[in-house]
């Protein structure tokens, strides 16, 4: 099953912000948005992520 994100119907609110992270920063925001990505579509199939931490 694919979900979709509807990125194009709602723009952030602030897009500038996005410039103003370093490469480490953004480095961190991509990878939580991976392991919530990862957990919501877990949660949707009744599978269990592993954890890294």
């Amino acid at each position: 099953m694919q979900l979709s994100l509807p990125f194009l119907e709602n723009p952030p609110l602030n897009p500038e912000i996005w410039e103003h992270l370093g490469d480490a920063q953004r480095a961190v925001v991509l990878d939580k948005l991976a392991q919530l990505i990862a957990r919501t579509a877990a949660a949707q199939t009744g599978e269990e992520e592993p954890s890294h931490e």
